[in-house]
Protein backbone atom coordinates (compact mmCIF):
# COMPACT_ATOMS: atom_id res chain seq x y z
CA UNK A 1 0.00 0.00 0.00
CA UNK A 2 1.92 3.47 -1.32
CA UNK A 3 -0.46 5.22 1.50
CA UNK A 4 1.33 3.51 4.24
CA UNK A 5 4.50 6.25 5.07
CA UNK A 6 5.92 4.19 7.78
CA UNK A 7 5.49 1.54 10.22
CA UNK A 8 6.56 0.97 13.40
CA UNK A 9 5.39 -1.72 15.86
CA UNK A 10 1.95 -0.95 17.05
CA UNK A 11 1.81 2.26 14.88
CA UNK A 12 1.12 2.85 11.09
CA UNK A 13 1.20 6.43 9.54
CA UNK A 14 -1.03 6.88 6.70
CA UNK A 15 -0.59 9.73 4.30
CA UNK A 16 -2.53 11.05 1.61
CA UNK A 17 -3.43 14.09 -0.39
CA UNK A 18 -6.75 13.73 -0.93
CA UNK A 19 -7.14 13.25 3.19
CA UNK A 20 -6.53 17.10 3.59
CA UNK A 21 -10.41 17.57 3.27
CA UNK A 22 -12.03 17.45 6.93
CA UNK A 23 -14.39 15.76 5.73
CA UNK A 24 -12.95 12.99 3.86
CA UNK A 25 -10.82 12.47 6.76
CA UNK A 26 -13.83 12.53 9.28
CA UNK A 27 -14.83 9.34 7.37
CA UNK A 28 -11.96 7.47 7.01
CA UNK A 29 -11.81 8.02 10.98
CA UNK A 30 -15.39 6.37 10.94
CA UNK A 31 -14.19 3.43 9.43
CA UNK A 32 -11.30 2.91 10.80
CA UNK A 33 -12.56 2.62 14.29
CA UNK A 34 -14.68 -0.63 12.70
CA UNK A 35 -11.31 -2.50 13.10
CA UNK A 36 -11.28 -3.93 16.32
CA UNK A 37 -7.47 -3.72 17.03
CA UNK A 38 -7.02 0.33 16.49
CA UNK A 39 -6.56 1.45 19.55
CA UNK A 40 -6.31 5.36 18.87
CA UNK A 41 -6.57 7.31 15.70
CA UNK A 42 -4.35 10.92 15.46
CA UNK A 43 -5.31 13.00 12.46
CA UNK A 44 -4.12 15.95 10.81
CA UNK A 45 -6.21 17.45 7.70
CA UNK A 46 -3.20 19.96 7.20
CA UNK A 47 -0.85 17.48 6.44
CA UNK A 48 -3.50 15.16 5.10
CA UNK A 49 -2.47 12.37 7.56
CA UNK A 50 -3.76 9.75 10.03
CA UNK A 51 -1.62 8.01 12.80
CA UNK A 52 -3.50 4.63 13.61
CA UNK A 53 -2.47 3.04 17.01
CA UNK A 54 -3.33 -0.92 17.34
CA UNK A 55 -2.96 -3.67 19.22
CA UNK A 56 -0.29 -6.02 17.39
CA UNK A 57 -1.29 -9.18 19.84
CA UNK A 58 -4.90 -8.91 18.13
CA UNK A 59 -3.82 -8.86 14.87
CA UNK A 60 -0.65 -9.54 12.48
CA UNK A 61 0.60 -6.35 10.14
CA UNK A 62 0.05 -7.67 6.94
CA UNK A 63 -4.07 -8.25 7.99
CA UNK A 64 -4.44 -4.61 8.70
CA UNK A 65 -2.69 -3.20 5.88
CA UNK A 66 -5.29 -4.63 3.85
CA UNK A 67 -7.86 -3.75 6.27
CA UNK A 68 -6.81 -0.25 6.44
CA UNK A 69 -6.12 -0.52 2.70
CA UNK A 70 -9.89 -1.22 1.70
CA UNK A 71 -10.96 1.70 4.35
CA UNK A 72 -8.96 4.14 2.80
CA UNK A 73 -10.20 3.06 -0.84
CA UNK A 74 -13.49 2.78 0.25
CA UNK A 75 -13.23 6.91 1.32
CA UNK A 76 -11.24 8.02 -1.53
CA UNK A 77 -12.80 6.28 -4.42
CA UNK A 78 -13.51 8.38 -6.99
CA UNK A 79 -16.70 8.14 -8.57
CA UNK A 80 -17.65 6.09 -11.76
CA UNK A 81 -17.35 8.56 -14.80
CA UNK A 82 -18.76 7.60 -18.00
CA UNK A 83 -17.61 9.90 -20.68
CA UNK A 84 -14.39 12.17 -19.89
CA UNK A 85 -14.84 15.64 -21.35
CA UNK A 86 -12.19 14.29 -23.94
CA UNK A 87 -14.40 11.69 -25.39
CA UNK A 88 -17.45 14.04 -25.16
CA UNK A 89 -15.74 16.21 -27.10
CA UNK A 90 -14.90 13.87 -29.74
CA UNK A 91 -18.27 12.12 -30.21
CA UNK A 92 -19.55 15.59 -30.01
CA UNK A 93 -17.71 16.91 -32.93
CA UNK A 94 -18.44 13.97 -34.72
CA UNK A 95 -21.80 14.50 -35.11
CA UNK A 96 -21.51 18.20 -35.58
CA UNK A 97 -19.46 17.12 -38.81
CA UNK A 98 -22.70 14.13 -39.13
CA UNK A 99 -25.31 16.37 -39.07
CA UNK A 100 -24.03 19.54 -40.92
CA UNK A 101 -23.24 16.99 -43.84
CA UNK A 102 -26.54 15.66 -44.03
CA UNK A 103 -28.14 19.04 -43.07
CA UNK A 104 -26.51 20.47 -46.95
CA UNK A 105 -27.51 16.93 -48.71
CA UNK A 106 -30.72 17.27 -47.82
CA UNK A 107 -30.35 21.00 -48.87
CA UNK A 108 -29.45 20.38 -52.25
CA UNK A 109 -32.24 18.40 -52.77
CA UNK A 110 -34.74 20.01 -54.07
CA UNK A 111 -37.79 17.79 -53.01
CA UNK A 112 -40.14 19.50 -50.83
CA UNK A 113 -40.18 15.96 -48.60
CA UNK A 114 -36.43 16.90 -47.73
CA UNK A 115 -36.86 19.95 -46.05
CA UNK A 116 -38.42 19.00 -42.81
CA UNK A 117 -35.38 16.30 -42.57
CA UNK A 118 -33.05 19.37 -44.02
CA UNK A 119 -34.28 21.42 -40.73
CA UNK A 120 -33.72 18.50 -38.48
CA UNK A 121 -30.66 18.00 -39.37
CA UNK A 122 -29.39 21.75 -38.69
CA UNK A 123 -31.01 21.82 -35.46
CA UNK A 124 -29.23 18.96 -34.40
CA UNK A 125 -26.03 20.29 -36.19
CA UNK A 126 -26.64 24.16 -33.64
CA UNK A 127 -27.44 21.84 -30.17
CA UNK A 128 -24.23 20.03 -31.04
CA UNK A 129 -22.74 23.37 -31.67
CA UNK A 130 -23.94 24.60 -28.76
CA UNK A 131 -22.42 21.57 -26.78
CA UNK A 132 -19.25 22.35 -28.36
CA UNK A 133 -18.96 26.11 -26.96
CA UNK A 134 -19.93 25.06 -23.84
CA UNK A 135 -17.58 22.97 -23.66
CA UNK A 136 -14.80 25.88 -24.84
CA UNK A 137 -16.04 28.51 -23.07
CA UNK A 138 -13.50 29.07 -20.90
CA UNK A 139 -10.67 28.78 -23.84
CA UNK A 140 -13.27 31.42 -25.66
CA UNK A 141 -13.43 34.45 -23.30
CA UNK A 142 -9.61 34.36 -22.29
Amino acid sequence: MNRIVSSLPGRIRIRDKRLRDQARLNELKKELLKIAAITELKSDARTGSVVVNFDSNLIEIAALEAKLDLAVDKVLAEPVQLLTKKQLNRYNKIAMVGSLAASLAFGVARQKRFRRWHALTGYFFVANLGVHLYLYRKTLFR
